[in-house]
């Protein structure tokens, strides 16, 4: 009895010994990153008017479709191995407009700003991480900054609430983060240095307590209001509501 009894304990162990060993295995490859593992998170903003709808591509994989101006929202990212924005226009010459492989911070946000004009080329990606700046204290207001995303653009000024509040934006270029007290706002666009007449404003901004946000321009100045590639203003938030 006692040798069957052992005999059996022994075959168990190789039993549960063939189980585990590969998913040990497998745990060391490091080629997929889930979203619980990672927590990155991106979202895509495609403000060229005639490039047609942009594709972004992760490992040979299609992931997203995004079209001119559309609201953006943030997803997961299965891994964090570099990705591409490709062309859709039949015949491109161009497929690939932009890679990127510069790795991104685990439990983090990004924005990727994509502009310019397909007849003038080349296009231009900004990226921005989206969450990691230090908030204010409670009480004290959120944070906001300003993306100057649109083609043809030269440096400008972001006024808020009749005062200037952002200096000497150029096009492609982000700027420091400023803060505001909870409330309302309205933004405007000046050519730097002026302030006689604004090229763009966006009205009844709400400003929460403990959030980040993104300012960004789109579009061409001069363009008639009526055109879908007219100058404007847009407002992202990049964290979520605080909790109490």
């Amino acid at each position: 009895m006692p040798k069957k009894f052992n005999l059996f304990h022994v075959l168990l162990l190789l039993n549960m010994a063939v189980l585990v060993l590969p998913a040990l295995t497998s745990c060391g490859t490091g080629d997929t990153v889930t979203p619980s593992s990672s927590n990155v998170q991106l979202q895509v903003l495609n403000l060229s008017p005639d490039s047609y709808p942009i594709e972004l591509w992760m490992n040979t994989q299609r992931m997203q479709t995004y079209k001119y101006n559309t609201t953006p929202a943030y997803f997961f990212l299965k891994n964090t191995d570099p990705f591409q924005l490709r062309s859709t226009r039949p015949n491109d010459t161009t497929q690939i407009f932009f890679t990127y492989d510069k790795g991104f911070l685990p439990n983090t946000r990004y924005s990727l700003f994509f502009t310019g004009l397909n007849t003038e080329r080349p296009f231009k990606s900004i990226v921005t991480v989206d969450d990691a700046e230090p908030l204010p204290e409670i009480g004290k207001g959120g944070k906001i900054r300003f993306v100057n995303a649109s083609i043809k653009s030269e440096s400008v000024d972001i006024w808020v609430n009749e005062k200037l509040a952002i200096k000497n934006t150029d096009f492609g270029t982000v700027s420091n983060y400023i803060t505001l007290t909870p409330g309302s706002y309205t933004f405007r666009v000046y050519p730097a240095g002026t302030s006689a007449s604004s090229i763009a404003e966006l009205p009844n901004v709400t400003i929460q307590d403990g959030r980040l946000y993104t300012l960004y321009s789109r579009g061409i100045v001069g363009k008639a209001t009526t055109d879908t590639a007219a100058f404007g203003l847009g407002v992202l938030p990049n964290n979520p509501p605080l909790t109490r």
